[in-house]
């Protein structure tokens, strides 16, 4: 009896349940970050295996795919962050490793439509050089040559421009990585309100012919913003940027240098300053191969407004904004070491914004 019991059971097992779909697991895809269809913005280079490697501040990668997963193979010579935006809205910052690692950027199993990634170095060029080599996704890359704006601005600055202590609002706090953040700076800001790309080429402690803290008048030309500024990469002194076979073409300069060069003993003279300051101007005009190329001149130390603002009366295209101290509230608008955090970010974004309306016709 209990044998018939079985049987019949193991027949109505048989006939009432169909055998289950097969899961099928999407493809993966892997591409070099030199052959995808990926939009790279700012000084970077080409390096092995169709990898791309960059350590300045604020460089970003857009990428647009259809699908639910992507992912990025990531190595760093230091220790930095990335800022990240999926379809627009800003996500937690993602610390890097030395070591290759696979960064997820996207993982919705449900969500196979199209997505636009942007990726973008926080953090400044002495915290490591970062790699990306490929991008491993289920779905298809996308072009991204529409995602291009009208306008591009470059800006040449030292930690204001880097985002030091941005994310801070302690102004007793130390620099650390965690804290420095381009994103919330007055150049990330203008760049913004007027709907461009842009690059920063800023090193903190930097001027533009005496460095922190110097024993000298001047600093060491090969260590300064003048020279400094026409690298591919901010660390390596030796590196040279090619601006004629650059990728992007900026419309307007801003330069935010004279805080580092006054801030402490002794200073430059006024023909020290003000010639390297004209120097710098034209090379800048020469390597872009513009000479009306718009430049703004963003100026913090009260020791350096009046040389300034005689000088740019002489050069054609060029106009200065002073940013006296005082726009800042010492409870609000200072993070680590008393640098403007985001807050006072955005009241110094007011005059550069205004400034560089003024020099360009820009609505």
């Amino acid at each position: 009896m209990k044998r018939l019991i079985f049987l019949a059971l193991l027949c109505a097992l048989f006939v009432g349940c169909e055998e289950p779909e097969p899961i099928i697991k999407p493809t993966m895809t892997t591409t070099s970050i030199a052959a995808s269809p990926v939009r790279v913005v700012g000084r970077v280079a080409t390096v092995t295996n169709g990898a791309v490697a960059f350590d300045w501040s604020g460089v970003y990668v857009d990428i647009r795919f259809r699908g639910s997963y992507l992912a990025l193979e990531v190595s760093d010579t230091g220790h930095n962050y990335l800022n990240l935006w999926v379809d627009g809205r800003e996500q937690s910052k993602l610390a890097t490793r030395k070591n290759n690692a696979r960064i997820v950027l996207y993982d919705v199993p449900n969500a196979e439509g199209e997505h636009l990634i942007r990726l973008q170095k926080a953090t400044e060029g002495g915290l490591g050089r970062i790699t990306l080599h490929s991008i491993t996704t289920n779905g298809t890359l996308l072009p991204t040559d529409d995602l291009k704006p009208a306008r591009h601005i470059e800006f040449y600055g030292d930690s204001f421009t880097c985002g030091y202590g941005t994310e801070s609002t302690n102004p007793n706090d130390p620099f650390t990585a965690e804290t420095e953040n381009c994103r919330y700076t007055y150049a990330a800001m203008t760049a913004e309100r007027f709907g461009a790309d842009y690059s920063l080429i800023a090193h903190s402690g930097c001027g533009l012919v005496r460095n922190y803290g110097d024993k000298e008048q001047t600093s060491d030309p090969k260590l300064t913003m003048s020279s400094r500024a026409f690298h591919l990469y901010d660390t390596d002194l030796n590196s040279k940027w090619n601006f004629k076979n650059s990728k992007y073409r900026p419309d307007a300069l801003v330069i935010a240098l004279s805080t580092n060069d006054f801030s402490t003993s002794p200073h430059p003279s006024k023909e020290q300053f003000v010639e390297g300051y004209r120097a710098f101007i034209e090379r800048l005009r020469t390597e872009w191969d513009n000479d009306q190329l718009p430049i703004l001149c963003v100026i913090h130390s009260a020791s350096a407004v009046e040389w300034i603002e005689e000088m740019v009366t002489t050069i054609p295209h060029t106009a200065m904004v002073y940013i006296p101290s005082n726009i800042y509230d010492s409870k609000t608008d200072y993070g680590a070491s008393y640098h403007p955090n985001r807050s006072g970010q955005t009241k110094m974004s007011k005059y550069v914004i205004e400034g560089l309306a003024e020099l360009t016709g820009w609505k």
